[in-house]
C-alpha cells in the first residue's frame, strides 16, 4: 500500500498562519498550540477532507497550494486535562484526509466538565479539495474553496464565503450565513435564521422551521425558499426561463425582483400587494404577467404563498 509523505512540525509558540479563531473569554490565556503540515505524494493530491470537531471552533481556508496545514489550540483547566485532548489527522492513499478531535475518558482520569475542555482548529487546504465538516457547538467557517462541501452543526454558527461547487449546509439552532457562493446551494436549519448574499448557480434551496430567510443579490436559475414561522425577504434577479417558489405557513413574504425577460407571477396570502404591477384575481390567487414571451420560449415563473401572513411583490429596475 502506498503511503503519503507526512511532515509534522510542532511549534509552541508557533507563528500563526492566519488570525486565531475567536475564542470564549472563559478559556485560559495560554492554550497549548501546535502546527502540523502534511504533503501529498506527487501522484496523489488531496481531494477530499472529512473533519469532525466536537470540541470547539473549526475554520477551513482554501489556498493555491498542495499541502495541508493544521493549527490547533487546546484549552483545559490544567496540563493533565490538556493531555487528554487529542487531534487525529489521518491521510489515505486515495487523497482523502480525515481529522477528528476527541477527549480521553474513564474512571482513572481526573474529572473535568466537558465545557472546560476546548479545541479550536484552523486548516489551510488546497482550494480544489471538497470539504465535509461537522461541529457541535463551535463556529464552523469555510472560505475560498472551489469544490463545494457538506457542512453540519448542532448549535454552532455556519459561515461560508467565496465558495464554488455544490454546497450543502445543515444546522439545528446555529445561524447560517452564506456569502459569494457560485454553485448550487442547499441550506437547511431547524430553529435559526439563514442569511444569503451574492448567490449564483443553477439552484438555490433554503429552508427554516422557526427562523427567517433573508437573501440579496441572488441570481440562481431555480430558487426555492420555505419557512414555517419565519419571514422571507428576497432581492433577486430571475434568469430567463427561471423558476421561483417562495412559501411560508405563518411568515410574511417580501420579494423584490429584477427580471431580464417576461415573467408570470402569482401569489396568495392573507393580504397580497403587487405594488407597481397590474394584476388579475382568480379565486385565492393574484396573478400578473410582466413582459411578453417571444415565440415558443417559456416565461419565467414566480409563485409566492403564505397561508396565514402577507405577501408583497415588486419589480425593481
Amino acid at each position: 500500500m502506498k503511503r503519503l509523505a507526512i511532515v509534522v512540525v510542532m511549534l509552541v509558540p508557533a507563528v500563526a498562519l492566519a488570525d486565531k479563531p475567536k475564542t470564549d473569554s472563559k478559556k485560559p490565556d495560554a492554550p497549548e498550540h501546535a502546527v502540523i503540515e502534511i504533503k501529498p505524494k506527487a501522484d496523489h493530491p488531496f481531494k477530499q477532507l472529512a473533519i469532525e470537531n466536537t470540541l470547539g471552533d473549526l475554520r477551513v481556508e482554501g489556498y493555491d497550494g498542495d499541502n495541508i496545514t493544521v493549527e490547533t489550540w487546546k484549552y483545559a483547566p490544567d496540563e493533565d486535562t490538556v493531555d487528554r485532548l487529542h487531534v487525529a489527522l489521518m491521510p489515505s492513499p486515495d487523497g482523502t484526509v480525515r481529522l477528528v478531535t476527541s477527549v480521553d475518558g474513564g474512571r482513572e482520569v481526573k474529572p473535568a466538565p466537558r465545557a472546560a475542555m476546548h479545541v479550536d482548529v484552523l486548516m489551510r487546504v488546497p482550494r480544489n479539495a471538497r470539504i465535509e465538516a461537522a461541529v457541535t457547538a463551535g463556529k464552523l467557517s469555510v472560505t475560498n474553496v472551489d469544490s463545494g462541501g457538506d457542512l453540519d452543526s448542532s448549535s454552532g454558527e455556519i459561515v461560508v464565503s467565496n465558495v464554488a461547487g455544490e454546497l450543502f449546509t445543515h444546522s439545528v439552532t446555529g445561524h447560517t450565513s452564506i456569502v459569494q457562493a457560485f454553485g448550487s446551494v442547499d441550506a437547511a436549519t431547524v430553529d435559526s435564521d439563514v442569511s444569503l448574499d451574492t448567490i449564483g448557480g443553477e439552484k438555490l434551496v433554503a429552508s427554516a422551521n422557526q427562523g427567517r430567510i433573508e437573501g440579496r443579490r441572488v441570481s440562481s436559475r431555480e430558487i426555492e425558499l420555505t419557512t414555517t414561522d419565519g419571514r422571507i425577504a428576497l432581492e433577486a434577479e430571475l434568469a430567463l426561463h427561471g423558476h421561483m417558489i417562495i412559501s411560508s405557513l405563518h411568515g410574511d413574504i417580501d420579494v423584490r425582483l429584477r427580471s431580464h425577460g417576461p415573467v408570470v407571477a402569482r401569489a396568495r396570502g392573507v393580504k397580497v400587494d403587487f405594488r407597481n404591477v397590474p394584476t388579475t384575481r382568480q379565486n385565492d390567487w393574484v396573478t400578473a404577467a410582466i413582459g411578453r414571451a417571444v415565440g415558443s420560449d417559456p416565461m419565467a415563473m414566480v409563485e409566492l404563498q403564505s397561508r396565514f401572513a402577507n405577501v408583497q411583490f415588486a419589480i425593481v429596475q
